[in-house]
């Protein structure tokens, strides 16, 4: 399989170009075909058409809405929808008022949609990249009952919610990146300028040097002279590792080990059941069903497995079961969380119990976030003693056994 680049020319006989994958220029033709474009110009590489595709990637990249863009729309059109100011005068005040130039032409079309009859949850769910299915159904809710400025001040909590616990991630996270970065770097230096320079130096001592510092030097030395094969590896395993968390099946096995990790993966479940308790409670009080609550939720979860346990809950309460049974086939999730669940759905306080355990895993989150550095350090500590102690005896074993023979005895 590859890319193959093309030009062609619609059924309306427009030109257009692209990319598209494909193990032979033949299917290349038919996949065209199929997609009712005849083909003009298909070649395995194009610097022309390389660089439109390239372009159009970079494009796709700048052209997004910060999650602070997204707080501050909806905390300014609640405001507005507040105090009595039309929508559409409001978009416009938003659209003079944005920095991001794909902000301004995204309120420039839910602003034209809604001047032409269209509800703001229409508007709203043409821009799938912007606002995702939950924002949408929301919204959707709001409106119905009369109650936007109130859902919109709700999203705009739970949007506050999410940056902040993005932002502890992040800040978490930055003393083990660092430090990584900085031992990986460390041994590149290592490996490509100062053994080469000792590797003289240790062969003049005329004795066997040790299988620990044979193993070193052999490791610069590939490094050194197979660089490029070195780059084209990562690359190669970076491409294939794309391709296959693109996969359902790879995806899977990407989250359940990422789930699995020792002390990230306790972070990332609770982040997962905060964002399920949390968006869950503000569906269901925003008076979506809880069928179409779960089918929601789903649309908005990026991991896997939780996504598969979304499946099995919206089709055991489609048919008529309750939330509990479905989440007893999942281990993911916790007995603890399942009990509360099956406690609010047997006494009809669903939502209050939601909203508690949203809290309490706000809390652990919190807590782990705060903690997250000492819990790393060891094993952060045992990678960079690892590699010191490795570099220590490939460098400093051969001359101490040079050393050790030529001391006169006493």
């Amino acid at each position: 399989m590859g890319k193959y680049y093309y030009r062609a020319r619609t059924r309306k006989g427009e030109i257009i170009q692209g990319a598209v994958i494909a193990d032979t220029e033949w299917n290349a033709r038919k996949i065209l075909s199929k997609q009712n474009q005849i083909p003009l110009e298909i070649s395995r590489f194009n610097f022309r058409l390389f660089f439109s595709d390239l372009n159009s990637k970079v494009e796709t990249l700048t052209q997004s809405v910060s999650l602070e863009e997204k707080i501050t729309l909806m905390s300014q059109i609640e405001m507005g929808i507040s105090v009595g100011i039309p929508l559409v005068q409001m978009l416009n005040f938003l659209q003079n008022d944005a920095t991001n130039s794909y902000t301004r032409q995204v309120l420039a079309k839910i602003s034209a949609d809604i001047t032409e009859g269209g509800t703001l949850h229409e508007a709203f769910a043409r821009h799938p990249a912007v606002f995702d299915s939950t924002i949408v159904g929301l919204i959707k809710t709001g409106e119905v009952t009369g109650k936007l400025d109130e859902t919109l001040a709700r999203i705009s909590l739970l949007l506050e919610q999410q940056a902040e616990n993005r932002a502890k991630v992040k800040s978490a996270t930055f003393y083990p990146k660092i430090v990584l970065f900085t031992l990986v770097a460390v041994v590149g230096i290592v490996v490509y300028f100062v053994i080469p320079k000792l590797k003289t130096f240790l062969k003049t001592l005329g004795a066997d040097l040790p299988p620990v510092t044979l193993f070193v030097l052999g490791i610069s030395d590939f490094f050194i002279a197979y660089w490029y094969l070195v780059a084209g590896l990562a690359l190669a395993v970076r491409h294939s590792f794309k391709r296959a968390i693109a996969t359902e099946k790879g995806k899977r096995m990407l989250d359940r080990f990422v789930l699995s990790l020792p002390v990230l993966g306790k972070l990332f479940i609770y982040l997962e059941l905060n964002n399920f308790s949390v968006i869950l409670d503000l569906l269901i009080t925003s008076g979506v069903p809880l069928l179409e609550s779960l089918a929601t939720l789903k649309a908005s979860q990026k991991n896997q497995l939780f996504r598969e346990a979304l499946t099995t809950c919206e089709e055991e309460v489609s048919r008529g079961g309750t939330l509990t049974k479905a989440m007893e086939k999942h281990p993911i999730f916790p007995g603890t969380f399942r009990n509360l669940i099956g406690i609010g759905e047997e006494t009809g306080r669903l939502p209050p119990i939601l909203r508690r355990l949203g809290k309490h895993y706000q809390v652990q989150l919190d807590y782990l976030l705060d903690n997250l550095s000492k819990a790393i350090e060891p094993i952060l500590l045992f990678i960079i003693f690892l590699a010191v102690l490795v570099l220590s005896i490939a460098v400093f074993l051969p001359i101490w056994k040079m050393n050790s023979a030529i001391r006169p005895r006493g």
